[in-house]
């Protein structure tokens, strides 16, 4: 078994893309929630792999656009791997 580190990133590509890219490695969506924190409110959706998660937030609103905010706990090969895709937008 892999040894599992933490990484949080932003990342400049609509969540649809982000959401996308997690289910064509391989992870599922667990959990899907409305949070209110400040006034704000988030969507947060959390994907599983084996023991692997992925969190995906973003704010809701329309007063200009969101950047997804992607916490991972995983693997540094699938650490890298989401980064590549999400760098080049597709696998």
């Amino acid at each position: 078994m892999a040894e599992l580190r933490a990484k949080s990133v932003a990342v400049l590509i609509p969540i649809e893309k982000v959401t996308s890219c997690l289910l064509e490695l391989g992870f599922a969506l667990e959990k899907d929630a409305l949070i209110v924190s400040n006034g704000k409110f988030w969507r947060k959706m959390l994907f599983i792999k084996g023991s692997e998660c992925v969190s995906v937030s973003e704010e809701v609103g329309d007063a200009y656009p969101r950047d997804p905010i992607i916490s991972m706990y995983a693997s540094d090969y699938t650490i890298g791997r989401i980064g590549e895709v999400l760098r080049l937008g597709s696998i």
